[in-house]
């Protein structure tokens, strides 16, 4: 009875459109921001601490760090879908910008987020001011604005989107050694060495995701990697990615990635060797909800947000469009 309230009920209809304003902000795509960037904290503290988990500290100071990455992220994200509102549409996503909330609106949305969340970050530290702002500039401005708009490029759209995963990590790098009150480790070579696996294997799942809207960009003439190079190549290129990922990961005897790659290996050679359509989508999925599922045992208060924003997301879609999302059941369309 409590299941079918939550799931048939019509006021349900009416509570989730209030929501649209939330759901702009695109919170299913934390999952991935939040993961790198506890990623860049576990790797810092691999330095005073080896392979840490279950660490249930809790800083009020690191909750407005993640809130301050999420509004700039956000931001980003609004302005990816106001460039995106005719490639949406081609590709049958569900859109709200420009339908149920009007593109000025979400301009000024997109700004109040962008600096409140600079607000925060300039309160935490002068140098994830620089970090947030970096973010920005790279995936707010240079990946959607002209007169560059590298997202409608084959190579420097894919760059950089594996550069702002960068960031991503080393933003919760630098936040951690701050936490240890330690600066002179923050620019030093163990970044590099420690993050390769995690950005090769960001870069495989972005290199990924371009694949599943090669309709629309196609019609829309936007040059993404899979348009100018074909659907197999990036497959391949992404899988190619993924096993030095899984050897330096290995040589850095990094437990985390390690095991986080070869769960997900299998979902990369089913995309590989099928190349369906719901293949592709498991080698993005999966692989992601498994590198949450494994950080969650080294920072468990992750999975309150994670918890909160899948459920919330799945009520919101439901409702609101009649479609079951997020979800990790991938059934053939």
């Amino acid at each position: 009875m409590f299941k079918k309230f939550f799931k048939e009920h019509t006021i349900h209809k009416k509570v989730v459109s209030h929501l649209d304003i939330i759901f702009i902000l695109r919170p299913t795509l934390f999952f991935s921001i939040w993961v790198m960037v506890s990623i860049g904290m576990y790797l810092s503290s691999n330095i005073y601490t080896k392979h840490l988990i279950w660490n249930t500290e809790f800083y009020f100071n690191t909750l407005l760090f993640f809130i301050a990455i999420t509004l700039v992220c956000s931001s980003t994200f609004i302005l990816n879908q106001i460039l995106d509102v005719e490639t949406d549409k081609a590709n049958n996503k569900l859109f709200l910008i420009g339908n149920n909330i009007s593109i000025i609106k979400s301009r000024k949305i997109a700004d109040f987020l962008f600096i409140s969340g600079l607000f925060f970050g300039i309160y935490i530290d002068w140098l994830i001011f620089i970090l947030l702002l970096s973010i920005y500039i790279f995936w707010g401005y240079l990946y959607n604005q002209s007169p560059f708009i590298l997202k409608k490029t084959p190579i420097l759209g894919w760059f950089t989107n594996s550069f702002v995963g960068i960031l991503l990590m080393f933003i919760g790098w630098v936040y951690n050694h701050k936490i240890y009150n330690s600066y002179e480790n923050i620019f030093t070579v163990d970044f590099i060495k420690l993050s390769i696996p995690y950005i090769l294997a960001f870069s495989s799942v972005s290199l990924l995701t371009t694949i599943p809207d090669m309709k629309g960009d196609g019609e829309s003439k936007i040059k993404t990697f899979p348009i100018v190079y074909g659907k197999i190549t990036t497959i391949i290129i992404s899988v190619l990615l993924i096993i030095p990922a899984q050897y330096i990961s290995l040589m850095n005897e990094d437990p985390l990635a390690s095991t986080s790659i070869i769960v997900s290996m299998p979902f990369f050679a089913f995309a590989l060797f099928r190349q369906l359509d719901k293949d592709i989508i498991r080698a993005i999925r999966y692989p992601i909800f498994t590198l949450n599922f494994f950080v969650m045992g080294i920072y468990p208060w992750l999975f309150i947000p994670v918890t909160v924003v899948f459920y919330l997301s799945k009520y919101y879609y439901w409702h609101r469009f009649n479609f079951h999302y997020p979800t990790l059941l991938i059934e053939d369309k």
